[in-house]
C-alpha cells in the first residue's frame, strides 16, 4: 500500500475532518436549531434580571429559600414579574444560551461557578462584574443565607450597587 492511495471510511473521515475550515449551509441549520433550546423559568423577566440558583432537590427552591429571595428582589424594589428565576441544576446551559433566551441585563448567580456558565473570567462572590453590557453577581447558594446575617449583609451591599 502506498501513501498516495490511502482509503479512509466514512467514521474515521468524520472524526478527523469534524471542524470544517468553509463553513457549509448544513452547518449553519444545525447551530440554529440547537439555539433554539427552551429554559425553564419562573417570573416574567419584565426588566431582564435573571437570577440563577442552584438546587438539585426542587424544581426552584425549598420554601424558605423562596421567602428569603422573594424579600431580597421585594427590597430591591422588584417583583417575581421583573425577574426570570431559573434552578441551573435542572438547566444546565452556558451563559450565550441563558443569554440568548432572556436578554438579562443583570444575572445574579448563586451557587453556580462562572466555570459551569462558561465565561471567560472568574467573580469573587459579592463583586458587581460588567461583562458584554451585563452586570454579574456571584453569591454562595441560597441555603448559606438563611442562618448568616454576615453573609446577608455582604449581597444587601452588593445589591445596592446594582439595583439602588
Amino acid at each position: 500500500m502506498s501513501l498516495d492511495n490511502i482509503q479512509l471510511s466514512d467514521q474515521l473521515c468524520s472524526i478527523l475532518f469534524s471542524h470544517n475550515l468553509i463553513e457549509d449551509s448544513t452547518s449553519k441549520t444545525i447551530t440554529n436549531s440547537q439555539k433554539k433550546i427552551k429554559i425553564n423559568s419562573l417570573g416574567e423577566n419584565q426588566k431582564k434580571v435573571l437570577l440563577l440558583v442552584n438546587d438539585p432537590s426542587y424544581k426552584f427552591l425549598p420554601d424558605d429559600e423562596m421567602e428569603l429571595l422573594t424579600n431580597l428582589i421585594t427590597a430591591c424594589k422588584l417583583s417575581m414579574a421583573d425577574i426570570a428565576l431559573v434552578n441551573f441544576n435542572l438547566n444546565r446551559y452556558n451563559y450565550h444560551q441563558f443569554n440568548d433566551q432572556f436578554e438579562p441585563k443583570k444575572i445574579l448567580i448563586f451557587g453556580v461557578t462562572t466555570a459551569e456558565l462558561e465565561l471567560p473570567f472568574d467573580i469573587p462572590y459579592f463583586q458587581v462584574q460588567p461583562f458584554q453590557e451585563q452586570f454579574y453577581l456571584t453569591a454562595p447558594f441560597l441555603k448559606d443565607f438563611l442562618n448568616n446575617t454576615a453573609l446577608k449583609k455582604d449581597l444587601w451591599k452588593s445589591l445596592q450597587k446594582l439595583f439602588l
